[in-house]
Order: structure tokens, then C-alpha cells, then sequence
């Protein structure tokens, strides 16, 4: 198949005006917010441990209960504004990545300090966000690839502020990209 000049200008013109249309319905229907309810949870949660120690900070899961809820209540009110179909294929893909990121320490057989740990499950999360971008905006591309970098910095380059870093860099990274996305995204 060719497609001549004037052809090729029409469908990436076609593509622009569909992702500023997917980036306005974004804006518009709340998207940003579950980047505000995420990082928020980030930035509690090594908080939390800095405030009570690892020793008695094993139960940071509890903290992504009240996020899941506040999240799904956006989407719920998203799923109504919105009428597009969820992406079937991509919400199988992060499944499977959740799954075989949860079976590998089990195989392997290790019991990871917090810190390590929490550092790995901030890495998954960003993996998906990874993928994410990849399938639909390069924008959670970028928050995955820039956020894993500086998760990674802060376990291996700053250990003795481990907890402040994620919290800042981790939590407050998605935070400034809710704020980037509803205010200036264009």
C-alpha cells in the first residue's frame, strides 16, 4: 500500500486531533485527579514509615485501600461523562505485569527489608505507568521512566533519607503531574 504526501499529512493531522481531543476529555473529565489521589497516597506512605520506623511501618498496603476508593469513585464519575470503551487488552496487560510482579519474590524466596520492597513496588507501579504511556499517552511514559529513575536514586544514592526522597519525588512527582495536566496541558 502507498500512500502519497498529502495523504500522510491528513492522518497524522487526524492523529494530532485525536490525541488533543483524548487530552481535553482528560482535562475536562477529572483524569488529573487520580494522579492528586495517587500521590497523595505516595506521600503518606513513606511519610508514615519516617514517622513510625520500618520495623513497624509493614502495613503501608492499607494506605492504597482509601486511594483505590477514591479512585474508582472518579472513574465511576469519569465512566459517566465519558463514553468510550476500556481498553480490554491494556488492563490485561498491567494484570499480568501485577501478577508476575507479585509471584517473582515468592520464586525467588526472599523476604526484602521495607525499604527494598517498597522501592520494588513503586518500580511496578511505574512499570505499568511505563506501559500505559506506551499504549495510550506519552505523558505516563514519561512520569514511569523519570519517577523509576528517581526511585532508584533514592535507594541506592540516598539511603539515610530513603522515606523523605519517595515521598517528595515519588508522591509529589505524581502530585506536580496532576497539576501539569489540569492546567497546562494542551
Amino acid at each position: 500500500m502507498n500512500i502519497n504526501t498529502s495523504e500522510a499529512a491528513r492522518a497524522l493531522a487526524e492523529i494530532e486531533r485525536t490525541r488533543a481531543a483524548m487530552r481535553q476529555a482528560v482535562r475536562s473529565h477529572r483524569g488529573h485527579y487520580h494522579l492528586w489521589i495517587w500521590g497523595a497516597a505516595w506521600i503518606a506512605m513513606p511519610l508514615y514509615a519516617q514517622l513510625v520506623g520500618d520495623d513497624h511501618a509493614r502495613q503501608l498496603g492499607l494506605f492504597c485501600l482509601p486511594a483505590a476508593g477514591l479512585s474508582a469513585l472518579v472513574g465511576h464519575a469519569q465512566s459517566r461523562q465519558i463514553r468510550h470503551p476500556v481498553d480490554t487488552r491494556l488492563l490485561g496487560v498491567i494484570a499480568a505485569l501485577v501478577c508476575f510482579a507479585l509471584i517473582f519474590p515468592v520464586v525467588l524466596g526472599a523476604r526484602p527489608a521495607l525499604r527494598p520492597l517498597y522501592a520494588y513496588t513503586c518500580l511496578i507501579v511505574m512499570q505499568a505507568y511505563v506501559v500505559a504511556g506506551l499504549w495510550t499517552d506519552s505523558y505516563l511514559l514519561w512520569i514511569g521512566i523519570i519517577v523509576s529513575a528517581l526511585i532508584l536514586v533514592g535507594l541506592f544514592l540516598f539511603p539515610a533519607v530513603f522515606w523523605i526522597w519517595m515521598a517528595v519525588f515519588g508522591g509529589g512527582s505524581l502530585v506536580a503531574t496532576g497539576f501539569y495536566v489540569r492546567y497546562f496541558w494542551r
